[in-house]
């Protein structure tokens, strides 16, 4: 998949690493986002010490006046975790596999948090919040429109905002390759066919409209 960050590398990053990270941030923003990343379980001293270890060995942080000091891309990310204002997250679903990943912004700029399952996930820089919303639909697109590994298959797009609340917009894709779109949260949402070219306008419309 093509995407507006292949032109930069990707951070490769621990959970330990992004536990340290988010430690070392300390703000209430860098917080929610150890929330959605799914780390409060992981979060505490023994880990948080794992990654300070593995990002000094790595060139990614240094002591400075007995200071840990984030170095390079890994001050970016910290600079990001700490004054996140917005927040999406998105869940892909098809025949042959499942991907979650998690964007977060702020003035600094946003991030794409690709998780992989064993632990050692991928960070690429977006342009800001609108960069967010495009990879978003450009993912879902993807895998939807595209198909690469066939049909069925779904994406959920959930925007989370600070008091807690989320708004999310479902698009399925059947057997056939015909969508469909629904908004909202829990089971039996009402459903409406969606074309392809309706597609991007169609998610955007949800994420803005749905009332969170």
């Amino acid at each position: 998949m093509t995407t507006q960050t292949e032109e930069i590398p990707a951070l490769l990053i621990t959970e330990h690493e992004l536990i340290a990270l988010i430690a070392l941030a300390g703000t209430d923003a860098a917080l929610r986002c150890q929330t959605l990343f799914r780390l409060d379980h992981a979060s505490g001293a023994p880990l948080e010490q794992a990654g300070v270890s593995t990002l000094l060995e790595r060139g990614l942080m240094k002591i400075d006046n007995d200071s840990l000091q984030p170095v390079g891309p890994a001050a970016t990310v910290t600079a990001v975790l700490a004054d996140a204002t917005s927040w999406l997250e998105t869940a892909l679903v098809t025949p042959t596999s499942e991907h979650v990943s998690f964007m977060f912004g702020a003035e600094q700029g946003a991030l794409l948090l690709n998780l992989n399952k064993y632990g050692v996930h991928e960070l690429h820089p977006l342009t800001g919040s609108e960069g967010m919303i495009a990879t978003a639909v450009q993912m879902a697109d993807y895998y939807l429109n595209q198909a690469p590994d066939g049909f069925p298959a779904a994406a959920t797009t959930r925007q989370h905002f600070n008091d807690g609340t989320s708004r999310a917009v479902h698009v399925k894709a059947e057997a056939d390759g015909s969508l469909s779109i629904a908004a909202g949260e829990g089971e039996n949402l009402k459903a409406s066919p969606l074309s392809p070219e309706q597609f991007n306008a169609r998610i955007r419309a949800g994420l803005e409209q749905y009332p969170g």
